[in-house]
């Protein structure tokens, strides 16, 4: 995200300095941005939001390579704002691939009538389907231009047939679902119609399904489904990397949990996944949950930093007592609250 704060900082790179050896070895790394891009508009805070192009390439720049652009805040522009989105990432898609990179970006449609958006990914011998969606609007304007499905039974169901056609069209070693989700924000509580759905999800063709919105860490579930002998993800949400709505640090709290603390500190979630392409297994070798965390350094300047003990002795040397303690406390709130769990079916 970007809210006013976070572009006051003297160089964009320098909000990802010290956490793109995390991201940047990653065959692929996915994140999403939550605003349209529209550069024919000054940058944007909340309510409606709106981001530079070059707030963008610094993600890229750290190593992200693949974007959903499906949120609440996909229509802060309305349609001219998305078709605006549409062209900057064309044209960064094209700028990069110049370059000998390959970026993606999907979630937005060029008409009403056409077929929501997704990429197919090759890479390293695999091919990967990534189709991004949201549950929310802030606003009902150009809601055909997005991968929008309503939150309800009827429209859940078209989706999941949807993808199923995808992939029975295009045969996959993985198959990847960004679902900005409707529940509420800053809780780590899953509803049960969420779940559902999610796990509806896998049974029917998903390997990986990443839901975002709640701006906080929550769980994970990792399915071993023996049936057909592949594991698969479910990521209830990984809060935010970059923002601006930790602006007050609650230092000298016992317990800093409040809601806006919580929306300081992120997750990079590092799965490796082992495919056997004569029975279509797919094995989790090993799932990391990498924390971070949203400094205001000495300059005021909004930049991630991992959320680990080496910071935390960073900020005693510098000194920076205050940060240091504070840190302390949210690995030991991150550590607590959020859990990977294993289920067999």
């Amino acid at each position: 995200m970007a809210h006013n704060v976070n572009y006051y900082v003297s160089s964009y790179d320098k909000i990802w300095r010290d956490v793109k050896y995390l991201i940047e070895p990653a065959d692929l790394a996915f994140a999403n941005i939550e605003a349209p891009i529209d550069t024919t508009k000054p940058a944007s805070s909340y309510p409606s939001f709106n981001m530079t192009k070059k707030y963008v390439i610094a993600a890229i720049d750290a190593g992200f390579d693949v974007f959903s652009l499906c949120n609440n805040h996909t229509n802060d522009q309305y349609a001219a704002g998305i078709r605006e989105t549409i062209k900057t990432t064309t044209e960064l898609t094209k700028e990069f691939s110049q370059k000998g990179r390959s970026i993606y970006f999907s979630g937005l449609k060029t008409s009403e009538q056409a077929q929501f958006t997704y990429n197919i990914i090759n890479r390293n011998g695999w091919k990967i389907i990534f189709i991004p969606i949201t549950e929310l609007l802030n606003r009902p304007d150009a809601s055909e231009l997005v991968n929008y499905v309503r939150p309800n039974e009827k429209s859940r169901l078209q989706f999941i047939e949807l993808i199923k056609k995808i992939k029975s069209e295009n045969e996959c070693d993985l198959f990847i679902i960004s679902v900005h989700t409707a529940e509420p924000e800053y809780t780590r509580n899953v509803t049960e119609a969420q779940d559902s759905f999610y796990m509806n999800l896998l049974e029917n063709g998903a390997d990986i399904v990443w839901a975002n919105h709640a701006h906080i860490i929550k769980n994970r579930k990792i399915v071993s489904d023996t049936r057909i002998n592949r594991d698969k993800i479910i990521m209830y949400a990984n809060g935010n990397t970059i923002s601006g709505q930790r602006t007050k640090p609650e230092f000298y709290a016992h317990n800093p949990n409040s809601e806006r603390d919580n929306t300081g500190d992120g997750l990079f979630y590092k799965i490796t996944i082992q495919k056997n392409n004569a029975n279509k297994s797919l094995k989790l070798l090993k799932a990391e949950p990498l924390f971070i965390t949203t400094y205001i350094n000495t300059a005021n300047e909004y930049v991630i930093k991992p959320l680990n003990s080496q910071f935390v002795e960073y900020l005693y040397s510098v000194p920076r007592k205050d940060w240091a303690k504070y840190i302390e406390k949210r690995i030991k709130i991150n550590n607590k609250e959020t859990k990977d769990f294993i289920i067999w079916q």
